[in-house]
């Protein structure tokens, strides 16, 4: 408790396992805040427009509202601009455009659900009428929806010309045109990956105050580190991160989408501030639908060449991006660097070239997904070597298997840049092959046939970047104190979890090192006032990054005590241990126990461990089996194989837990997830009656293996997991859906695979 009347997450223990499933969990829509005033927001209804006119008068002179906030206010509070962060671009090159986003819009709207205006009462009931009583006078402006239509529209932007904001090659191209040029096999696809509506368990909700006395901003929201979204702030509201608290309650869900400001974060701050009172806004549903940054949104097409012998000699790559409305802080960036880490896949390809187009429309703002460009990649990748082994007659396992960097080569640099830590991609193919009965498919496609339906198989064998971030180092404090009588640790971070039980996780990394009991460790996980360098919880990077930084910490507290025991007991450091709370010399006796050495150190010690960002590149041999029914197009997913190797697993369980969940997330964006517009850019998915989100009897259980190796780049030998299961499974499942069609001649549909798009391909290859 701050002594506001908000109060938020302080702790997490190991001791929390059932905290969520009992009731126990304090979302922001579970933060007391007595006395809080109520938000709503007025949105536009129209996809592109200009504001002639808006009229709150009478919304302000209705009963119980407080105040009525429009984009004038915002100009009139100096806001800047939201970060956008972008790496790449060189000389003849489109930069990063990044126009200015406005909190609440001004002048002109260009997307439907922008925030127009924030109207905030003592009541939900009387913010959410004033509201509609705002009058708006709009002028309609052509609206710019989808790729196609970007290039030869008008720009949303002045300064985005053809509506192009960025533009970038990477590669050799002439190494690749003259790999083509020699080639005795070609595979080609092309492809749309829809805009999916990241789908948390709660909206999500904002809990604001402002402290006149030290010009200081309160924010309870959830979000998935401490660092992006307090500079994203600053840069917004214009004062330094230190004035900005914000406070972590439990996350229902990140998923990329929490990492970020959003321009409803900054509208509750400037009301707190200008009513001098707490403001409360718990998102519906259907906002969430609009206004939560997308992801996916992106057509790719590639083409392989192949030699004589079958060994992929280049690959070609174009990556187009649909950013929508603004650029958000790291949209456009994952949808480059991404794909550049792992454009050759887990293939030798010695050659390589792609180029990468982003377009403004007026859709909501894109940003990172799960995956984040991973999949996007790993999609075209696959699905090209699955062409070649069907147009070749060949096996695609074995194809891949030809074709796969051999485990003695690494660390292996790839033609686009990257280097790949470890990995043995045979033993992966391997392994998912046993598994999966691959070589006895011709039973299961008889057994289907018999009843009327196709059957297909389907692998992918990826790699992708993970365990970066913005920040050059992780850092991580642990204080070790008395309480009871027992040593007990605290541990700090600027992470933000969401479902990836750090504080199991954290505390068994730092019990590994000091004997603590894991019950004796807490986490305090991105507090508001934290000045720890470090990135959050994105990009598969909390365990590889955050954790070996506990794992640093964790080496110099042991070296602390260790040398306090050994100036006790007249030994040598080296010649001590720390085992079930206790400092032991060689023969097992006791020193001093952990609680001792603290209180002869003045009752606490104090460390923080420090890790340089390096990425690693889990990888896997993804396996999905369908059967689809002829007469309706339904797909139904049969089987699936996962074969990971994400370095050493520090949580078995949890990691299982992840693969577990990015495979259903894959599922859902290949048979039926997607946002749809019609022509005047209006969402025609905007809440799960209309957003097909998979369901537990749309997944089978699941096979899991983990086949680690190492990664030399962070001491734990961890790789990130949390993407990989959305990585294999989108091309797994997405091959397997063509590889049963192609048994009728039919063409994979636009992906999402719905029955519909199925059973046209099917009607289009029978007739």
């Amino acid at each position: 408790m701050d002594g506001s009347g908000i109060s938020g997450r302080p702790t997490q223990s190991a001791r929390d396992r059932t905290r969520w499933v009992s009731g126990a969990g304090r979302y922001v829509a579970d933060v007391r805040a007595e006395g809080a005033l109520a938000a709503a927001f007025l949105r536009s209804p129209h996809a592109h427009a200009a504001i002639v006119s808006l009229d709150a008068a009478a919304a302000r002179a209705m009963p119980g509202v407080v105040a009525v906030l429009t984009g004038e206010d915002c100009a009139a509070a100096g806001f800047g601009n939201f970060r956008a962060l972008m790496r790449y671009g060189a000389e003849g090159e489109r930069p990063l455009v990044a126009p200015f986003r406005p909190v609440l819009a001004q002048g002109r709207v260009r997307y439907a659900g922008e925030p127009v205006a924030c109207v905030v009462g003592e009541t939900l009931a009387a913010a959410m009428d004033a509201a509609e009583a705002i009058a708006v006078e709009y002028e309609m402006l052509p609206p710019v929806v989808g790729l196609d239509a970007a290039p030869d529209a008008p720009p949303i932007h002045p300064e985005a010309l053809g509506n192009l904001t960025f533009l970038h090659a990477a590669g050799d191209a002439a190494s690749v045109a003259a790999a083509f040029a020699a080639s005795a096999h070609v595979a080609a696809v092309r492809f749309d990956l829809p805009r999916l509506a990241p789908s948390t368990m709660e909206p999500g909700g904002i809990v604001a105050r402002y402290d006149a006395a030290s010009g200081v901003y309160h924010l309870v929201t959830p979000h998935q580190g401490i660092n992006e979204i307090r500079l994203d702030l600053e840069a917004v509201l214009g004062v330094p991160a230190a004035r900005i608290m914000i406070e972590l309650p439990d996350v229902g869900g990140g998923f990329g989408l929490r990492s970020p400001a959003y321009p409803e974060h900054a509208a509750l701050l400037l009301a707190a501030r200008a009513t001098g009172r707490t403001v409360r806004y718990v998102p519906t549903r259907g906002e969430a639908f609009l206004n939560d940054n997308h992801g996916r949104g992106t057509r790719l097409a590639g083409r392989l060449a192949l030699d004589a012998d079958l060994r992929f000699t280049a690959i070609e790559i174009e990556y187009h991006t649909d950013l929508g409305a603004y650029v958000t802080t790291v949209g456009a960036f994952v949808n480059v660097h991404n794909a550049l880490q792992s454009g050759t896949g887990a293939y030798a390809i010695p050659a390589a070239h792609a180029r990468f187009a982003q377009y403004f429309t007026n859709a909501g703002p894109l940003g990172p997904y799960r995956g984040a460009g991973r999949p996007d990649i790993a999609l075209l990748v696959e699905r090209l070597v699955d062409e070649a082994a069907a147009a070749a007659g060949a096996d695609p396992l074995d194809l891949r298997a030809r074709n796969a960097i051999p485990a003695a080569a690494f660390p292996w640099r790839t033609a686009l840049g990257a280097t790949y830590d470890s990995a043995d991609y045979a033993a992966l193919i391997a392994a998912a092959r046993a598994e999966s009965g691959w070589d006895d498919i011709a039973a299961r496609r008889e057994a289907a046939a018999s009843r009327g339906a196709l059957y297909g198989r389907g692998a992918a064998l990826f790699t992708e970047v993970a365990g970066g971030g913005a920040a050059a180092q992780d850092e991580a404090k642990v204080t070790l104190s008395l309480a009871g009588g027992r040593a007990v640790a605290r541990i700090e971070t600027v992470t933000g979890g969401s479902g990836q039980s750090q504080a199991e996780t954290y505390a068994f990394i730092l019990a590994r090192e000091t004997g603590l009991d894991p019950a004796d460790i807490e986490l305090v996980a991105s507090p508001p006032g934290s000045t720890l360098a470090g990135a959050g919880s994105i990009g598969s990077r909390s365990t590889v990054s955050a954790g070996s930084a506990v794992a640093d910490a964790g080496a110099a507290l042991r070296a602390r005590l260790l040398a306090l025991a050994g100036l006790r007991a007249n030994e040598a450091p080296e010649d001590l241990a720390i085992a079930s709370g206790a400092i032991l010399r060689r023969d097992g006796s006791p020193v001093m126990t952990l609680a001792e050495a603290v209180a002869a150190s003045g009752g606490e010690i104090a460390v923080t461990g420090v890790k340089p960002v390096a990425a690693t590149f889990p990888s896997g041999c993804h396996i999905a089996e369908v059967e689809i029914d002829r007469e309706t197009g339904l797909v139904r997913l049969t089987r699936y194989v996962a074969a990971d190797d994400s370095g050493v697993l520090v949580n078995p369980v949890v990691a299982e837990g992840q693969i577990h969940g990015g495979i259903v997330q894959g599922v859902g964006g290949v048979l039926g997830e997607g946002m749809r517009y019609d022509a005047a850019g209006q969402p025609l998915t905007g809440s799960f009656m209309d957003y097909t989100m998979p369901r537990a009897a749309d997944v089978p259980g699941f096979i899991t293996l983990d086949l680690p190796t190492p990664s030399p780049n962070n001491p734990l030998g961890a790789k990130g997991l949390g993407e990989a299961g959305t990585t294999g499974a989108l091309p797994a499942v997405a091959n397997a859906v063509a590889d049963a069609l192609r048994q009728i001649g039919a063409a994979l549909p636009p992906l999402p695979c719905t029955p519909l798009r199925v059973w046209e391909a099917i009607r289009a290859a029978e007739f």
